[in-house]
């Protein structure tokens, strides 16, 4: 499909070499003219983000689906909570698919005391309401979460997954394993 949709595209663009890479492997080399565009922040987006006094200890922000990892991410804190006696708190910020499953799930685990769902808002807004970023990908390509994350000087905990090493290059070895 991707081949034929190509006789109808100008240009493709790749945000990460991991897609451009992941295309070639998958369709092929490109018959059009390709761009590798690497996602890009505004100078105010490097201003540190203060949080709030009762800032949670977790973030997790992004769309509320599987492939996201946010299921694993639940699990991370039940287990947490269950094995070592943390109860440690999250916000959950988004919209999605899985919204309501997730906080289903949120209730089943008996998180609700822990883990906030908020709807979409603008990043910078939600860094301020935790310490930390988590980004539990199963896959991604170039999460631009990741790149406000790190301008905004917020500490992440992410996978090794798509483009995310890129954005680590030299350091890939402090991602955490794909679940």
């Amino acid at each position: 499909m991707e081949r034929f949709l190509e006789r109808m595209t100008d240009r493709l663009v790749f945000v990460s070499r991991y897609e451009a890479d992941g295309y070639g492997q998958k369709v092929g080399r490109p018959r059009v003219p390709s761009s590798l565009v690497p996602n890009g922040l505004r100078p105010d987006e490097f201003e540190p983000v203060a949080h709030a006094p009762d800032a949670a200890d977790f973030l997790y922000i992004g769309m509320m689906r599987d492939l996201k990892g946010p299921d694993l991410f639940l699990e991370a804190l039940a287990i947490l909570r269950d094995r070592q006696g943390r109860a440690l708190t999250a916000h959950f910020v988004g919209d999605g698919p899985d919204k309501p499953r997730y906080e289903a799930m949120i209730a089943e685990m008996g998180l609700k005391d822990q883990v906030g769902v908020h709807d979409a808002m603008p990043a910078r807004r939600a860094f301020a309401m935790a310490r930390v970023v988590v980004v539990p990908s199963r896959a991604e390509s170039m999460p631009y979460i990741v790149l406000e994350a790190i301008a905004a000087g917020m500490p992440i905990v992410a996978t090794a997954v798509g483009g995310i090493p890129e954005i680590f290059e030299g350091e890939e070895a402090m991602l955490v394993e794909p679940g």
